[in-house]
């Protein structure tokens, strides 16, 4: 009897655990990437906020010129984040749009969304 009572014990203790642990992961998110294709050169990474449920990666281009080559930059937050949709905002001279990223890989911790200005 005794035999007994410390295998249901010890069977609490572990869905405790693996309770807690699945909880602790699902509060914290993920690493979210921005795979970030630009049409034009000269975007500048500003960093990225979260609006409501929604993670958004701001670039700047300021100027007259910009090189026409085609280029794709991978950008990550610092923190853990579970947003509903994820947004790549590109200010050019005050001219600001916004282009909606897909998700196209998870990696673990890591998120890998795309989207492009092509």
């Amino acid at each position: 009897m005794k035999d007994v009572k410390k295998v249901i014990g010890a069977a609490i203790l572990l869905g405790l655990a693996v309770g807690i642990y699945i909880l602790g992961s699902q509060e914290g998110g993920r690493y979210i990437t921005l795979r970030a294709t630009f049409k034009m050169g000269g975007a500048v990474y500003r960093g990225y906020e979260v609006e409501g449920g929604v993670l958004v990666f701001k670039f700047e281009r300021s100027g007259d010129f910009f090189t026409q080559a085609i280029e794709t930059k991978e950008f990550t937050t610092r923190e853990k984040l579970s947003p509903e949709k994820v947004i790549m905002e590109i200010n050019t001279n005050g001219q600001i749009k916004r282009y909606e990223a897909k998700l196209i890989e998870e990696k673990g911790d890591v998120v890998i969304y795309e989207a492009s200005e092509l």
